[in-house]
């Protein structure tokens, strides 16, 4: 009896071990059936006039960018988190995408003032005003970071900037025309529908770019989950690793919310799910399964958004904020039990 008490949890362990890459590779068959069966419906209007220019300008980017998308919000959740050394920070509750909102805001309702009358202009402009947006505050947070070494302290001041940027976009919108009120509450749903081809290109980018910086630095950022002290003792600059983790982060979130409207919650859950996998919190095993469970996540949304109802679409954010709220409390209630 002995003997097998103290080799049952070796075997457990190894069991564990071989399991993980098991569940990674499952989630990766789960996401090319996802994208199967996001493309499949759309399949018998080839047969239609103008189906196949249909489906790839218009069905084929929605996928598309549904799938890159969850994988820079998962990125930009992921690494918001190690910025932030705190596992409820997410692009959303940290502010990033509410910043970048009240960019987009600026763009849509005062671009005829400051001489944008084209709307063409103004939507070319969405992703840097975005960028911009989010920037600003990611500067404030950080700013306040030192000094707020609390976790519900630093979540409410993400909460205070999301309402503060929320009001200023209410008090810009009063001054807005009606077409242009239109225009933005549509973005502000969110969904990925509205993505053309040429703009496949620039999400791929950022993404491809984001996803190399979490790569590059996977062993640093590895360090700096530790603390200051064991960054200084590796001989690496805190400077540059947050600013490398601004930059990443902030310019997935940012992008993906300027084309794709605000997405919420996949930022904050999928980098939990792939630690839930994986059994740690190293970035290199997770960068993949990371990036699996947000495309995932945002593919089964658009799935629903797009097939649940014959005539209508469905909000992205409605759909993942029901799959979302409840995975949220169950990490919450499942680490406090333990």
């Amino acid at each position: 009896m002995k003997d097998r008490t103290q080799t049952s949890p070796s075997v457990s362990a190894v069991n564990r071990r071989g399991l993980r890459p098991r569940l990674t590779l499952l989630l990766g068959i789960l996401l090319l059936i996802a994208i199967w069966l996001d493309l499949e419906p759309l399949a018998q209007r080839w047969q239609q006039t103008g189906g196949e220019t249909i489906f790839w300008d218009l069905h084929f980017p929605r996928v598309m960018a549904a799938t890159l998308g969850g994988i820079a919000l998962s990125w930009s959740g992921l690494m918001m988190q190690t910025l932030f050394r705190n596992p409820l920070a997410g692009p959303f509750l940290i502010g990033i995408t509410p910043g970048a909102t009240f960019g987009v805001a600026l763009i849509t309702y005062l671009g005829a003032t400051i001489g944008l009358e084209d709307t063409g202009t103004q939507f070319a402009l969405q992703p840097l005003a975005a960028l911009g947006g989010a920037l600003l505050v990611l500067s404030i947070q950080l700013a306040l970071h030192k000094k707020l070494t609390q976790l519900h302290a630093l979540l409410l001041v993400g909460l205070v900037l999301g309402y503060f940027f929320g009001a200023a976009v209410d008090i810009i919108t009063q001054a807005a025309q009606a077409q242009q009120v239109k225009q933005f509450v549509m973005w502000g749903m969110g969904g990925f529908d509205r993505v053309i081809p040429s703009q496949l290109y620039i999400i791929s980018i950022s993404t491809l770019i984001g996803g190399a910086i979490l790569s590059y630095h996977r062993h640093a950022f590895n360090t700096y989950l530790l603390g200051d002290i064991h960054v200084e003792s590796a001989g690496k600059s805190i400077k540059n690793l947050r600013l490398w983790l601004i930059i990443g982060s902030a310019s997935m979130a940012a992008i993906i919310t300027a084309y794709c409207g605000p997405v919420s919650f996949v930022g904050l859950i999928a980098p939990h799910i792939s630690r839930k996998i994986q059994g740690t919190e190293s970035h290199g095993p997770n960068i993949l399964t990371t990036a699996f469970a947000g495309a995932l996540l945002t593919l089964t949304a658009d799935a629903l958004a797009n097939q649940l109802l014959s005539n209508n679409i469905l909000p992205i954010n409605a759909i993942l904020s029901l799959i979302g709220a409840p995975v949220v409390i169950l990490m919450l209630t499942g680490k406090n039990a333990r």
